[in-house]
């Protein structure tokens, strides 16, 4: 969550009014603040592009040669939602992100003209699209932050600020990437040390800690006359509810195959393999596990942080628009009880008028299966 001040909190737990404002900026039409009659921000932590935008505006801007202002040829756009706080004469700011312009489509008619609409997103999409040419290799003796580091600088720019809250100093054995710079590179090397790699309000490129339920709640969601939920939808699922992790390290250099298999054990837990639940196994590879050990440690981290029965709850709440994804919330539900949630999605009205859509789960989302 974005750090506000303690009044925009209290503005924000009730329905309050908004400013909005985008920056595009082209490298060959200038830089200017575009008009918003419409749209929202997307945060998406279960998707690569973590952070996506739909802005509509002036019809009269709509591009006609590929160097105008609103083509998806390298303009960039900076989006700001400001909170209107009784009393301030200015609004308090809070970065929404830094996009790249994907799209921007209109419809015509013989009567009348659309408001153009731009598709935007956040900058993993260019370094995803910077894919290899030709088969690349790790760095020897590189540690898996530096070289996450690297695989985004190569695109955007050696002096990119990339901000690691890991403090991981591992040191990943030489790999080869074939094609997929984020997700043969970036994705591999983070899942080694349990971390996640995406790009922030400001633009930055963070590596983190997988967020867990541990963390402390930034916000809170009560139901109830005097509570700030709108609307709920809940769901108890045994999907990604896995209780054996099988975790294999194969390479392309010669070294020998490990793995090793690790199991809930323990009889009083409600996913134990001896259990009702039965034997549900989770099977992942990596190129950067070279022994028995790591495999072990890598499938016990696994299993610490994904086991246990899958509680999901999306709900509609009055707009906090410093919330993110990956933010944990204290949850209060006159029926459910009180459970601190994981914000998977969260959706940002750029109009001050509807509610904010949420999706939440009480336990953390794993890797793509290998």
């Amino acid at each position: 969550m974005w750090n506000i001040s303690d009044p925009a909190r209290r503005v924000s737990a009730k329905s309050h009014n908004v400013d909005v404002r985008a920056v595009v900026d082209s490298p060959t039409a200038g830089t200017r603040y575009l008009p918003i009659l419409g749209g929202s921000v997307e945060v998406d932590a279960t998707s690569q592009v973590r952070r996506t935008a739909t802005i509509v505006t002036d019809p009269s801007l709509w591009p006609t040669s590929p160097a105008d202002l609103l083509t998806p040829f390298g303009s960039t756009c900076r989006i700001d939602c400001g909170i209107i706080i009784p009393g301030q004469d200015e609004p308090e700011w809070i970065p929404q992100g830094l996009f790249s312009l994907d799209r921007n489509k209109r419809s015509r008619s013989a009567d009348a003209t659309s408001a153009a609409e731009l598709s935007l997103v956040d900058l993993s999409q260019r370094v995803a699209e910077a894919r290899f040419e030709a088969p690349t290799q790790t760095l020897p003796g590189a540690t898996n932050v530096s070289e996450i580091t690297r695989l985004i600088r190569e695109v955007l720019g050696l002096t990119w600020p990339v901000v690691d809250l890991t403090g991981s100093t591992a040191v990943c054995p030489v790999m080869e990437m074939q094609r997929e710079r984020w997700q043969d590179g970036i994705e591999k090397l983070a899942d080694a040390i349990a971390a996640e790699v995406f790009f922030d309000q400001l633009g930055q490129a963070v590596i983190r800690p997988q967020p867990t339920l541990n963390d402390a709640p930034v916000w809170y969601a009560r139901t109830g006359q005097e509570g700030n939920i709108l609307s709920t939808d809940e769901e108890w699922t045994r999907q990604n509810v896995y209780n054996v992790w099988v975790v294999s390290g194969v390479r392309a250099d010669g070294t020998p195959p490990v793995s090793a298999t690790v199991a809930d054990m323990d009889p009083l837990s409600p996913t134990y393999v001896g259990g009702a639940f039965g034997r549900k196994p989770r099977f992942y590879s990596t190129p950067l596990a070279t022994t028995t050990g790591q495999c072990t440690t890598i499938g016990q981290t696994m299993l610490a942080r994904y086991q246990g029965l899958g509680c999901s709850v999306d709900f509609s709440l009055f707009p906090n628009r410093a919330l993110d994804a990956g933010d944990v919330i204290d949850l209060d539900d006159e029926d459910l009880g009180r459970a601190q949630h994981i914000i998977d999605k969260v959706s940002i009205p750029l109009l001050p008028d509807g509610g904010q859509p949420l999706q939440t789960r009480s336990t953390l989302m794993i890797p793509s299966e290998s």
